[in-house]
């Protein structure tokens, strides 16, 4: 497929090889990798990474960009100075949104197409762009109401989800404040989240489908990923509100509580190999998390301790977990310079 690539001049690029840090870790028999295979530093990237390794972020010029880390070479996104480019698909196509310009994409040889923004609302999260292999998009727009009454009376936003998709445009989801969630969307189009503070999916061709609590009288669940398999990750609220639970969900009835570290967690994404990357709380006296992944026989490895990591580096959060058991690991030096990692799980 047909791409104009140019050579990077501001961020370090750097393929790592057999000279990055691997680490490896046992749990119930199975013998776990981890290795940085690749570094991007001085960039602050997209909670995104598809089957190549490629990310996509918007420089510190504001400047869209897709970066290819097989050849350390990086393609500016024109046609939207200032968009926040958040997702990818495996050939090429990028998501993104620019507040007051609304949803932004590009094809995989950089055209540019903008929706703009769904009728009715005034601006959209910079964050919250998502697409799937089909052409379905996430997007959380805005509008302003009020003032309303109190002693320092101020507008209030009204944040709603919705899908789009090319010929059918903006459909919307639900509102925010009506515990609405779409936060994450595989390649059949089917969007996961949570509707009435309940994890839930919607089907590309509209249909809601909630999912169950391991406990009955759960007060909250929540989806924060979905794999190409149709399987949830995400978490639940323990009745009495004092411990999230990781929580996996191969179907509607069927969730799977997954294991922690003693003291709750969440899980954040999961790919069609059973590999589920989020978080885990390490001590009950404070909510401080470490980045845990759990391998597919269902162990869990605390990141910091699988990776034989630089000094001063740490890792600080998965943003994404692809197909190839590849990990985007968003990062800080020592100096706050952000660095991504691409990790490979074996």
């Amino acid at each position: 497929m047909p791409r104009s690539w140019g050579r990077a001049a501001v961020a370090t690029a750097v393929l790592l090889g057999a000279l990055v840090p691997a680490g490896t870790a046992t749990a119930g028999g199975k013998r776990v990798h981890a290795r940085v295979v690749a570094e991007l530093a001085g960039e602050h990237v997209a909670s995104a990474v598809n089957r190549h390794g490629e990310l996509v972020f918007r420089t510190k010029e504001g400047e869209p960009t897709l970066w290819n880390p097989e050849t350390g070479e990086r393609r500016a996104l024109g046609g939207a100075p200032g968009t926040n480019p958040t997702g990818l698909t495996d050939d090429g196509r990028v998501v993104g949104a620019h507040y007051k310009d609304g949803l932004v994409l590009w094809d995989a040889d950089g055209n540019v197409t903008k929706p703009g923004i769904p009728a009715g609302e005034t601006a959209v999260d910079e964050n919250s762009a998502r697409i799937g292999a089909d052409g379905s998009v996430i997007l959380k727009a805005y509008h302003w109401i009020g003032p309303g009454p109190g002693p320092r009376p101020r507008p209030e936003p009204v944040l709603t989800y919705y899908r789009w998709n090319p010929g059918a445009g903006f459909r919307s989801l639900g509102p925010l404040k009506g515990g609405t969630t779409a936060v994450a969307v595989n390649d059949e189009g089917l969007i996961a989240g949570s509707l009435g503070n309940t994890a839930a999916v919607w089907h590309p061709d509209g249909r809601t489908e909630t999912y169950a609590p391991t406990v009955e009288g759960t007060t909250s669940t929540w989806a924060r990923g979905v794999s190409n398999r149709n399987v949830l990750v995400g978490g639940q609220l323990r009745p009495g509100g004092l411990s999230v639970v990781p929580t996996r969900w191969d179907e509607p009835t069927e969730p799977r509580e997954l294991p922690d570290l003693g003291f709750g967690g969440e899980a954040t994404s999961v790919n069609s190999h059973g590999w589920i990357a989020g978080v885990a709380r390490t001590s009950a006296s404070d909510y401080r998390t470490v980045p845990v992944v759990w391998e597919p026989h269902g162990g869990i490895h605390r990141l910091d301790e699988l990776l034989d990591l630089p000094g001063g580096d740490r890792p600080v959060t998965v943003e994404a977990l692809n197909d190839r058991d590849q990990m985007l690991v968003s990062t800080y030096k020592d100096d706050w310079t952000p660095l991504a990692w691409v990790v490979r799980l074996t």
